[in-house]
């Protein structure tokens, strides 16, 4: 049973998500491409990283964070069956965004980091060559 605080918690950050004035439109499309939804988020670019010495290096780093209720409300797929186990896989599916210069920028799944208790999840993304 979770507790009073958690609840409020979980109900605020799904709020900051997709009502909460910072969230953007993103449109997801399938893996087999039959499925197109739109939805809002958290979409983030930045240039720079750091390596595994601690270096600083000019990488981009693309990732969305979407709301797993919203995703499942409008029928996008969302966890498969792996060895008996449903978890969340995004293998394959597109996800496009309008970035901060206006241009539209498509990009494909590489990693998803699922937070379970929340029920948000974070997306790395890669660039997509049509």
């Amino acid at each position: 049973m979770n507790g009073r605080l958690f609840d409020i918690i979980k109900r605020d950050a799904k709020h900051f998500i997709n009502n909460g004035g910072y969230q953007i439109d993103i449109q997801m499309i399938s893996r087999d491409g039959s499925l197109t939804i739109n939805i809002t988020g958290w979409a983030v670019k930045i240039t720079g990283s750091f390596d595994s010495d601690g270096n600083q290096v000019n990488t981009k780093n693309v990732h969305i964070t979407v709301d797993e209720d919203v995703l499942k409300s409008k029928g996008f797929p969302v966890r498969t069956n792996k060895k008996g186990i449903e978890e969340v896989d995004f293998s394959g599916v597109k996800a496009n965004f309008v970035d901060s210069s206006g241009t539209l920028k498509s990009y494909f799944v590489r990693e998803q980091f699922p937070n379970e208790n929340l029920g948000l999840v974070n997306i790395g993304l890669g660039d997509h060559k049509p």
